[in-house]
């Protein structure tokens, strides 16, 4: 019975060495003709569209293999609560920008009303200081007229008071006396009424000091409305941040009502559904998985005594057992630089043992033919100047 087993497995080793021997032989054989083949599974990238927001699939106007353009509404979730709140962010903006508004035409109306209090305060001392300036010249001349009717009173009384007793001893005459006595009254009566133009000089004066309080009172009046004014700047400061807050939630909310819409992030085609329409759905969570299909790709693995045929750029020609009629054109667009084992899903078990370098083809597919998962065989040609083989000529 051991022996049995003996046998069984070295044939099994003589049939692989075999095999391998073959595939080896055939690859050197299809090197020397200027090509390489190899075989995998048609790859692209796939993109996961997912939801930002929670809530409930509204409308899902998508199926399995529809075609996308980037933009396009792949699901919509309800957004009536999201609505309101921008209809209440939009409301509480506009609010705040009336406020805004509102200050700034109270600022134009206080600085009208500074700049006219200011004028009246020049114009006050304008005025004040030309009346004091005419009181005090109208005292300078009271003074002067009343020193002046004293001196002359004082002369007049003094000749009426000699000659009032020589004409008693009758060494002046009656008539030259009563002109003396008329001088002499003249003379008081023009000192009285030099000390009523100095009563008179003196209270215009006073009066005028009353001028330069009310030029202090105006400049209160000015200081007051200059401190409404800086009050009413920094209501506008603190109205225009709320203004600016209240507008970047309306942004914000914007946002999230446009965020229930799902789109397209690219141009694709639609290969997994993982909703259904009414579904409650949590932020984050996968609605659909989509590829371009136009933009695919296979990567092959060649063996490491083979690798240094191949370059960037190589022509490739790739065949499809559902299309064998027909190959698809494409070309070499990276070669790996280290060496691995084969992949497990590629080859026989012996052959995974072996190192090779991985090979990525990518694929002309303008009408989406190839889908991602196909398997197909790839023909690199490496030597520019030889012919494709039959088969990668026809196609069959």
């Amino acid at each position: 019975m051991r022996h049995r087993w003996y046998f069984l497995v070295a044939g099994l080793a003589l049939i692989a060495a075999s095999a391998f021997a073959a595939w080896f032989y055939f690859l050197q054989n299809r090197a020397a003709e200027g090509v390489l083949e190899a075989n995998g599974q048609v790859r692209g990238t796939e993109v996961t569209i997912s939801s930002k927001l929670a809530g409930r699939i509204e409308t899902l106007p998508i199926a399995e293999g529809q075609l996308l353009k980037k933009g396009n509404l792949v699901a919509k979730l309800t957004s009536a609560e999201v609505e309101a709140q921008l209809e209440q962010a939009a409301a509480q903006a506009s609010a705040a920008d009336s406020r805004v508004k509102e200050i700034e035409a109270a600022l134009k109306a206080m600085a009208t009303s500074v700049g006219q209090a200011q004028l009246n305060v020049g114009a006050t001392q304008s005025t004040s200081q030309h009346t004091i300036h005419q009181a005090n010249e109208g005292l300078q001349r009271a003074q002067a007229e009343l020193a002046a009717a004293q001196a002359v009173r004082e002369l007049e009384k003094n000749n009426y008071d000699r000659n009032a007793r020589l004409v008693q001893q009758g060494f002046v005459s009656e008539s030259y006396f009563d002109q003396l006595k008329s001088r002499y009254a003249s003379a008081e009566a023009r000192l009285k009424a030099a000390e009523r133009a100095r009563e008179e000089a003196s209270a215009a004066l006073e009066l005028s000091g009353v001028s330069q309080l009310d030029i202090g009172v105006r400049q209160k009046e000015v200081q007051r409305l200059q401190d409404e004014k800086a009050r009413l700047q920094a209501s506008r400061a603190v109205a225009q941040s709320q203004a600016e807050a209240a507008r970047a939630r309306v942004r914000e909310m914007q946002a999230v009502a446009s965020d229930t819409g799902i789109r397209a992030p690219a141009d694709g085609t639609i290969i997994n559904k993982l909703v259904e329409q009414g579904e409650l759905v949590a932020s984050g969570t996968p609605i659909a998985t989509m590829i371009d299909l136009s933009d695919i790709y296979i990567r092959v693995y060649i063996p490491e005594q083979a690798i240094g045929l191949i370059r960037i750029g190589n022509p490739a020609r790739i065949f499809a057992d559902a299309f064998p009629q027909r190959f698809f054109p494409g070309r070499v667009v990276e070669v790996s630089q280290q060496a691995e084992f084969t992949p497990k899903e590629v080859h026989t078990q012996e052959e995974r043992t072996k190192l090779v370098f991985g090979v990525k083809v990518k694929i002309d597919n303008p009408e989406g033919y190839l889908k991602p998962g196909m398997p197909v065989d790839v023909t690199i040609k490496w030597r520019e100047n030889m012919a494709w083989p039959e088969r990668a000529r026809s196609g069959g």
